[in-house]
């Protein structure tokens, strides 16, 4: 493949159409911002910043996932978080529909631009985005979640131990921290409730990352026809 990998969000609601084509560098997947994209204030890297973000407003003068999320966000002002939408998602080997909630298709949406925009919290997630799969069920995203890591870990240092699960614990963990921060930022610029319930779906399920570690590997074990591991904790 030689062009540029583009993913469609396509949301069919009562008045019309709402549509956000995303497109990402061929080698990186990195999220390509249209160079004429004007900032938006409630981007800017010092509204609401992260408690643990690295960036400074010299190197960052944008958050780069608000940036990222600006100039459609604005564009869902005046709906529901639960009103109901036929969600087209077309990425270059698929087209998947579903009726949805339309937080759900907002969370899906951030979450790809979270994972693509260059945050440094969220870029350790962009090899998963590169494979969207959108309105994956929990076991699902779980399963992608600890076959991205570990054969991360594998490609990095040529093998992988069971201590290095408290990694992929760390990276949760600072990735609940930017959706709280993220929430509080939406929260704060917008009156609406859409991406702020969005981005608290993503929360709970960042959350849910450290606890569910252990009965996750069991239950992968399971599918591969192996024993429980004994819980050190």
């Amino acid at each position: 493949m030689t062009d540029r990998p583009t993913i469609t969000y396509r949301f069919h609601l009562a008045h019309g159409v709402e549509e956000m084509a995303l497109g990402f560098d061929l080698a990186t997947f990195a999220l390509e911002q249209p160079a004429d994209k004007p900032p938006a204030d409630w981007a800017k890297l010092e509204f609401h910043q992260c408690p643990h973000c690295p960036l400074t407003p010299a190197e960052s003068p944008l958050c780069p996932f608000a940036h990222g999320l600006s100039g459609f966000v604005e564009r869902f002002e005046d709906f529901r978080s639960f009103d109901q939408a036929t969600i087209e998602v077309v990425t270059d080997g698929r087209t998947v529909v579903a009726e949805k909630p339309l937080q759900d298709g907002m969370a899906s949406l951030v979450g790809l631009i979270g994972a693509t925009s260059g945050c440094p919290h969220l870029d350790y997630f962009r090899p998963m985005a590169r494979f969207h799969l959108p309105f994956a069920r929990d076991d699902e995203t779980l399963f992608r979640v600890f076959a991205m890591y570990l054969l991360g870990r594998y490609l990095k240092d040529g093998a992988v131990g069971r201590a290095t699960l408290d990694d992929l614990r760390a990276l949760t963990e600072s990735a609940t921290r930017v959706n709280r921060g993220m929430a509080d930022r939406v929260r704060a610029a917008f009156n609406r409730d859409v991406v702020v319930n969005a981005v608290i779906i993503l929360d709970m399920f960042a959350r849910a990352v450290p606890f569910a570690i252990e009965d996750g590997l069991n239950e992968l074990r399971a599918m591969y026809g192996l024993p429980a591991l004994e819980n050190d904790g």
